[in-house]
């Protein structure tokens, strides 16, 4: 049966209206926030991870929580771009290496020219805020992601030949239940490996990973953090070893994972990497922030054989936000009065990490505040917070109006 035509009117009208709206909430933008005043050199961040970048993206909500982050009088967002084998935008140099050009969870196959990346950049830069992006997965690599499984080679071992400390789990057998196996592994953090940062052709791609969004973004630096290391049991595959026994007379790489030589060797070819990195990136942009997010540096170099503290010296580093994520306010209190922290914050801007707990049990705001007056009174340059979920989202533990007050009390505008 047809419709009649005042009933085909309205059906009109009403897309119409449906449609005007959609196009209102689209180009709709979150007011700037006028009072914001940041301080010169003090760090006010925050690291918001991949998941929670794509959903206010796709929400069309990330001008909201850029613009409430200037309410906060907050002054950097370090986002999540590089995670689990995949990017935040649409990267050339994943694809070429055998990846999926952008990550699934900001992939809209229906407006495949949107970009989350630009699109916050160009809101934290009409709040005021820095953009820095943050490479949060560094050499980690899923031993399940497209880039793993196409090179191999790249991934380094432990003694026993291990690509996952512990044992890899068995991949999958059935072709079609494959993928999703995939993605629960890379979603679980199980099937971990890491990229060999001693293997040229992941140093190729590690820089070139880096430079690509200097490049083709107008970002203001790029952030590394503690899982651009190597876990001190990797180093013992087959092209690690054969570089060790050419620069050592033909002799093998100790057993023991944690002989100091062996660890100095390791340490000092990551350092390198660094070095090609930095002097890559100030190469295209001299005024881009090359940051840094490590451990304390005696438990970097232990663990992770990361010697940031080379790093500091060589000139590399524009800024340190030095992880010190602990339960116990006496025990921050402590690790703030760390004679080589102290003494890093003399050299370059230098904020401390601190962790907001996690999403289902994050910390109250009066902890919070008692943290943020804890390294305020240390003396350092600023702070972040991780993560924004736990911070400032739906996760955080108290009413919004408190985080509000705390947060502008403690940087005033």
């Amino acid at each position: 049966m047809k419709l009649k035509l005042p009933a085909r009117k309205l059906l009109g009208q009403a897309f119409l209206i449906g449609l005007s709206a959609l196009f209102v909430v689209h180009i709709w933008q979150a007011p700037v926030i006028h009072s914001q005043a940041i301080a010169p050199g003090e760090i006010r961040g925050v690291w918001m991870t991949n998941y929670g970048t794509s959903l206010m993206y796709h929400t069309t909500r990330l001008d909201d929580v850029v613009a409430n982050l200037a309410r906060h009088n907050l002054n950097t967002l370090y986002p999540a771009v590089w995670n689990r084998g995949y990017t935040l935008y649409a990267s050339r140099v994943v694809q070429k290496a055998g990846g999926i050009r952008r990550d699934r969870l900001t992939s809209l196959p229906f407006m495949p020219w949107q970009d989350p990346l630009r699109t916050a950049i160009y809101q934290a830069h009409r709040q005021q805020l820095r953009l820095i992006p943050w490479f949060e997965y560094g050499l980690m690599m899923p031993i399940s992601s497209a880039i793993a499984q196409r090179h191999p080679d790249w991934l380094t071992t432990n003694l026993a030949g291990e690509t996952v400390a512990g044992g890899a789990a068995v991949p999958m057998a059935n072709p079609l239940l494959r993928p999703l196996w995939q993605l629960r592994q890379e979603a679980s953090g199980a099937n971990q490996g890491w990229l060999n940062p001693f293997h040229p052709e992941v140093q190729t791609f590690l820089v070139e990973l880096i430079t690509e969004v200097v490049q083709r973004y107008p970002v203001d630096g790029i952030q590394l953090d503690d899982h651009f290391g190597l876990p001190v049991e990797f180093g013992y595959d087959s092209y690690t070893q054969a570089l060790y026994q050419q620069e050592h007379g033909g002799v093998s790489p100790p057993e023991d994972p944690e002989d100091p030589e062996w660890k100095r060797w390791r340490a000092a070819k990551i350092t390198e990497l660094m070095g090609q990195i930095a002097t890559a990136v100030k190469a295209i942009n001299p005024d881009a922030i090359v940051s840094l997010s490590p451990n304390t540096p005696d438990f970097a170099y232990d663990r992770y054989l990361q010697d940031w503290r080379t790093w500091v010296n060589q000139g590399w580093l524009d800024e340190v936000i030095v992880q010190v994520y602990r339960n116990e306010l006496a025990v921050l209190e402590s690790e703030l009065q760390n004679p080589e922290l102290l003494a890093v914050n003399q050299q370059l801007p230098m904020g401390i990490g601190l962790y907001t707990g996690p999403a289902i049990n994050a910390k109250p705001v009066e902890t919070i505040q008692q943290e943020m007056a804890a390294v305020k009174a240390a003396g350092y340059r600023g702070m972040a917070f991780f993560c924004w979920e736990t911070t400032l989202w739906i996760f955080k533990d108290s009413a919004a109006n408190q985080v509000h007050e705390a947060f502008t009390s403690q940087f005033s505008a």
